[in-house]
């Protein structure tokens, strides 16, 4: 990730990787064919990164403002690491992911949107398909605000950019938020 994080991922050598892992250019292509591969395995690396942000959420016993904003500042931790593999895939552009690289994207955002709806009792009342379009929305706004920002260096002009994204959030996710304080 550093060596696409410093320089372009087209200008990036095999050399440039094995140098910055501490190790020979054989042993990286031991490993890895190219650098494709490698971005790919990082894609992996993303993809298992936001099935845990998202098991995450599903995880809090309730939904409230309070914990969604909570759940959020670790979910933004999270996302700030693998924001250099977020930059070097917009870069390389979408050759670079390969074949079966939309279908990885659809199946991760099913995983997702399963995860914060197999809970029934939070849905109470909400059809299912209304449950999974919102869950759905909830996950493409946080991943699309968190790339522009984090990724992309959008500049924020607020002093707690998640508070707003908690807002936005929450009321993807109303019908599943829980009375309480926040």
């Amino acid at each position: 990730m550093a060596v696409f994080d410093t320089g372009s991922f087209v200008e990036a050598t095999m050399e440039d990787i094995a140098r910055a892992a501490g190790v020979t250019r054989v042993t990286v292509y031991a490993h890895f064919a190219g650098k494709t591969e490698i971005l790919r395995a990082l894609v992996t690396r993303v993809y298992e990164v936001a099935d845990d942000i998202y098991a995450d959420l599903a995880a809090l016993p309730a939904w409230t403002r309070q914990g969604v904003r909570g759940w959020l500042e670790g979910a933004t931790a999270r996302w700030h690491l693998v924001a250099p593999v977020v930059r070097a895939l917009a870069a390389a552009g979408p050759a670079a992911t390969g074949e079966g690289a939309r279908d990885r994207y659809r199946a991760a955002r099913e995983r997702h949107v399963a995860l914060l709806t197999e809970d029934p009792r939070r849905w109470r009342g909400v059809p299912p398909a209304e449950a999974r379009q919102r869950a759905l929305m909830a996950v493409l706004q946080l991943e699309s605000f968190l790339s522009v920002w984090l990724a992309g260096g959008w500049p924020v002009e607020t002093d707690d950019p998640l508070d707003l994204l908690a807002d936005a959030l929450c009321h993807l996710l109303m019908p599943a938020l829980s009375p309480g304080p926040g």
